[in-house]
Formats: structure tokens, sequence, C-alpha cells
């Protein structure tokens, strides 16, 4: 059978890559915290990477905005909008990932099935520093987390669960690894950025409090606690907590085996083992 056995998050901000190519005093820092997590999901060894992600108006917008899918083409490429940022082809385990979404559907999760898409750098970023040979395959499953109205968060919760179910369903001895890409508390452009910067954090109060949550393993607390009303408080991109959340619903609670913050950015770095 499939086993789920680990999991990662990780934020996504653009300009990390380069500013680790450049140099700049922060690349070191960026340099540890990913590699923390990539190395990880090394000793992980997945067949599959599952990458829970939340579009940024690049994939889905003007013809269809889902509140879930799931990417089944072959292969994506991307960044779709960063045009500074590598470009990178990730392979999708596209016969994993239909099997997944029809099983969500029989489950009654309306989940969409996206054939033919780029990736954002919401998925390219992590990629980029924590698997840069792009050699495991990924199934992208694309969370609404920033389009009103957004999931909630017990529903996000429960589709990870979902997601479990399935991999733990297949015949094959596939070990799969999750992810989910995104912040805590983040305003993009808005009314609540920084003096100095085009983006902010509106609620540290909030980044700190997920991350006692995540440490204690209190995953049904933070579900419970991350409503819509305090998503929005958390900033415009607040919601990208919702990939989190789905991914903690594939493995049952328990505290990671790293866990650190970047509070001024209102993110954090974390990896989880289950074997």
């Amino acid at each position: 059978m499939g086993q789920i056995v680990g999991a990662a998050g990780v934020p996504h901000t653009p300009h990390f890559p380069g500013i680790v190519r450049r140099g700049e005093p922060l690349g070191r820092e960026l340099e540890r915290l990913y590699g923390e997590v990539a190395g990880v999901l090394r000793e992980l060894a997945p067949d599959v990477l599952v990458v829970f992600t939340s579009d940024h108006y690049n994939t889905f917008f003007v013809e269809s905005v889902p509140i879930f899918s799931i990417g089944v083409a072959e292969s994506a490429a991307g960044p779709s909008d960063y045009a500074e940022l590598p470009r990178c082809e990730a392979r999708i385990d596209a016969a994993f990932a239909r099997r997944i979404q029809a099983e969500l559907v029989r489950a009654e999760f309306d989940v969409g099935m996206s054939q033919e898409f780029e990736l954002d750098h919401a998925v390219t970023v992590p990629l980029h520093f924590l698997m840069p040979g792009m050699d495991v395959p990924i199934v992208p499953v694309f969370v609404s987390g920033l389009m009103p109205p957004i999931p909630l968060s017990r529903r996000c919760h429960a589709l990870g669960a979902a997601i479990r179910a399935v991999v733990e369903e297949d015949p094959a001895p596939t070990r799969v690894a999750v992810l989910a890409s995104g912040s805590f508390s983040l305003e993009i452009g808005g009314p609540r950025i920084s003096a100095d910067s085009h983006t902010g954090v509106p609620d540290p109060r909030w980044a700190e409090r997920v991350l006692t949550l995540l440490d204690a393993a209190e995953v049904g607390k933070l579900v419970a606690e991350a409503s819509e009303e305090q998503l929005a408080r958390a900033g415009n991109a607040g919601g990208e907590l919702l990939d989190w959340i789905a991914m903690l619903g594939t493995f049952d609670p328990r505290a990671p085996v790293f866990l650190e913050a970047q509070e001024r950015f209102g993110h954090a770095y974390a990896a989880w083992r289950m074997t």
C-alpha cells in the first residue's frame, strides 16, 4: 500500500532565489532554512511529491476559479509570472494525479482537473530550493486561498485527509511526501504593506500563534482558529495558510522535526517525518 512518508511547509517569496544568487546578506539564512527542509525530504526518498499551492491569479482567474483542482498533465513549466526567476519543467505523475482526482470526486469533493497549465512562483520557488534536480515527479493540488470566497479551513483539512486515504489505498508501495507552499500573515500591494516594501505582515501575533500550534501539534486548534475572518486579518495573502492546513490533514498530528520562523516575513519552514 502507499504511504505518506513525510511532509514540509515553506514560503515561496519570488525574490529569494535572486537574493541567494547575488550573495546578499539574507542569502545564507535562506540557504540554511530551505536546506534543512530539503535534507529531510532527501532522507525520505519519496516517489512523488504532492504540492498544495494557491494560484496567484495566473492559472485561474478570468475563465474559472475552482475551489480545488488537481494538475493532471504529464508535465508543467514555469514560472508563469516572474521572468527573472529560473525556468524549470516539473514532471507530474499524471496517472497518480488522475487517480487522486477521481477518488476525491467519489468522496464528494468537487475537485477540478487541470490538464494544461503553467506553474507560478508558488510552486517553482520551493522546487528550486528543495528539488533542484526536478528528479521527483509532483502532483499539484490547487487550493483557492487567495480569491474570495475561500474554502473553510476544516474543508481543506478534510481534503488532506481524503488524499491520505487515496494514497493508502494505492496497491503499489508508493512513498509520498507532501509539501505546502505559503505564508501565515502577508499583505501584498495592499493598504497594510510596510513603509519600506510592497509587502507587509499585518498580524504578527497570528503568525506567532500558528507557529506555536504547529510546534505543539495542536492541529485541531489551528483548524478551529483559522476562520475566514482571521485569515483576512492576516493579510490579502493570509489564505495561503490553507495550503498548510490541507498538508496537515494528510497525517496524524505530530510535532515537526524542524520548525523555524522568519517573523519579519510572516512565514516559517517546517518538516515532518512519518517513518
